[in-house]
């Protein structure tokens, strides 16, 4: 797991010096309560093993990934506060997949689109070509093609206009000329998610992650405000990743320093509704104040760190079978106190440099693990049922997502 969470929880714990009260403190642990942690492994047929190393370097089996898991799952794309104005966009590239965001002039409703041109495939937003398609935020007027201008209606992506085209369409011939509409939903009023699936009958993500957003919005998110941003590219498959991320067994050996402030014994990852884990950590001193936390993983590329003075966000897009981008967003809580904010904007700095130390670590052993893989020597072992257990709920919904694939996933 990439610990930027924590540190830049515990600077401002530090910092700060706050007080939490029995309910906060109920809060940060009652996650854990529901954890199933078996610890009554009586054979080595009861623990699980992990996925086959062919799925981690395999261009076909990437390929299959993007139509099977990103193509039908919920993704997250960007916030809600980016796109307020009248023709705002978020363009975005997820797995390959570019697609767009926009606040249609016509209705001020929020709609999404593949950004695809019916015509030659040209774009309709731009796209972010120079970091691999990451968020994009701009403002434009019309849904026009930037290739050669075709016109689309904000209110439903129907074609409008095919310019000096010498063609006119009729209305039955236009159907198949619209731009393919995209399922979208708002999580916590704040993150929006889109889903791919060209049906109407999808499981809706607020109801998935009703209990998850209602403790998200505990949180005073309207009072956050975006303070950085950052992407790296870490040469490793997707899945080496998150599995990475999925568990705090590595932390004794991989982040010496991170070792010295949390329990890595006690860390826990609690898997909910086979859709997302919640991580807890305690610290090494029982003395230290802590403010409220909520550290969430959502399947399948995302990762929200949340407290009371910030928050960031770990988006984690892959560009290939074996390269991921990891897209790092900080928010800071807003306060009227000029020299208060001022301080907290200076120490969130220091925090996101010390974080920065931990995301160089967890790419230097996720690398080393993906040249270990593409090698050809490894043979799956086991995984710890209680250390981790984040990493076999995440490689059991790959088992799931992929089963009517004919890959072999054992």
């Amino acid at each position: 797991m990439n610990r930027i969470s924590f540190i830049f929880a515990k600077t401002f714990a530090n910092q700060f010096t706050f007080k939490i009260s029995h309910t906060q403190k109920s809060f940060l642990r009652n996650f854990t309560l529901t954890t199933v942690l078996n610890s009554d492994i009586k054979s080595i047929k009861d623990l699980y093993r992990p996925l086959p190393t062919y799925l981690y370097n395999d261009s076909k089996v990437y390929q299959l990934e993007r139509e099977h898991i990103f193509g039908k799952n919920w993704m997250y794309a960007g916030r809600l506060d980016r796109l307020q104005k009248l023709g705002d966009y978020l363009s975005i590239t997820l797995a390959g997949y570019p697609i767009f965001i926009y606040r249609s002039p016509l209705t001020n409703e929020l709609i999404a689109f593949h950004n695809v041109c019916s015509h030659r495939a040209g774009p309709i937003v731009p796209i972010n070509r120079d970091h691999h398609g990451i968020a994009l935020y701009g403002n434009q007027s019309l849904l026009k093609c930037q290739y050669h201008a075709w016109l689309y209606d904000s209110r439903d992506g129907s074609l409008k206009a095919t310019p000096n085209f010498n063609y006119k369409f009729q209305t039955d011939e236009k159907k198949c000329l619209n731009l393919k509409k995209i399922n979208l939903e708002i999580i916590a009023d704040q993150f929006i998610f889109v889903n791919l699936i060209q049906t109407k009958e999808i499981a809706s993500l607020n109801t998935l992650l009703q209990d998850l957003s209602n403790d998200m919005m505990s949180f005073p998110l309207n009072e956050y405000r975006h303070f950085e941003a950052q992407h790296h590219i870490i040469n490793c498959n997707w899945k080496t990743y998150i599995e990475n991320y999925q568990e705090g067994y590595h932390i004794h050996s991989v982040h010496q320093e991170l070792d010295k402030v949390v329990q890595q014994k006690e860390y826990v990852v609690t898997n909910k509704k086979n859709t997302y884990s919640i991580h807890y950590a305690p610290p090494r001193n029982a003395q230290s104040d802590q403010e409220k936390f909520l550290w969430v993983y959502i399947y399948p590329n995302l990762a929200i760190n949340l407290y009371e003075k910030g928050y960031s966000i770990e988006h984690i897009l892959p560009i290939g079978k074996d390269r991921t981008l990891l897209s790092y967003d900080f928010f800071l809580r807003s306060s009227s106190d000029e020299l208060q904010m001022k301080n907290r904007m200076r120490e969130a700095k220091q925090a996101i440099e010390r974080t920065l130390e931990i995301t160089h670590e967890d790419k230097m052993i996720c690398e080393q693990v993906q040249c270990n893989l593409d090698a050809g020597i490894y043979k799956p072992g086991y995984l710890s049922s209680r250390m981790e257990n984040g990493v076999a709920f995440f490689q059991n919904r790959i088992r799931e997502e992929l089963k009517d694939t004919k890959l072999q996933l054992e």
